[in-house]
């Protein structure tokens, strides 16, 4: 068991150097998917859960070797600003959604948020969210997405990823 461990562990050590000197925005070898943006992205509007520029991946089918994905969300520099109520505080909620696999729609969700209704800026604030997706028959997508509560705007800087790492439950 722990001999398996190892190999999976050095393969994503081997893989994760030559997916970060990338320069394109997307690389897939073997067992790890992964996008990332550099982008200033920001967010404001109370729609309802919208799909973040840049971080969607599409996830491989299920094979001998691999059967389930760990994807992990990377938003290292999030924060909030322009409030619009002095009453509510300000907060916003990421999610990572896999929308076909087979069991249906998989989804995790985590936020962010102020404690204080009168704060104009919050800190930085950094996020990071997991969700296990099982693989099907076929490929499948995988998004990034966030929505304020309305009262905020969200944005991030500099950076943030989405990526997958298949392996065998």
């Amino acid at each position: 068991m722990k001999k398996r461990h190892l190999n999976g562990f050095a393969r994503i050590v081997a893989v994760m150097p030559a997916a970060l000197a990338l320069t394109a925005s997307v690389c897939a070898a073997g067992d790890f998917v992964y996008v990332d943006t550099t982008a200033t992205l920001s967010y404001t509007t109370l729609v309802g859960p919208t799909p973040i520029p840049g971080l969607a991946l599409i996830l491989p089918a299920s094979t001998s070797n691999f059967n389930t994905a760990v994807v992990t969300l990377n938003m290292p520099n999030l924060f909030l600003s322009e409030p619009t109520s002095k009453t509510i505080p300000m907060a916003a909620t990421m999610q990572i959604v896999a929308p076909l696999t087979q069991g249906g729609t998989v989804v995790n969700s985590g936020g962010i948020g102020c404690d204080n209704a009168n704060v104009t800026v919050s800190g930085t604030k950094p996020f990071t969210l997991v969700l296990k997706v099982p693989l099907g028959t076929v490929s499948q997508p995988v998004e990034a997405e966030w929505f304020s509560n309305g009262t905020s705007t969200v944005t991030t800087q500099n950076y943030a990823s989405l990526s997958a790492i298949l392996v065998k439950e």
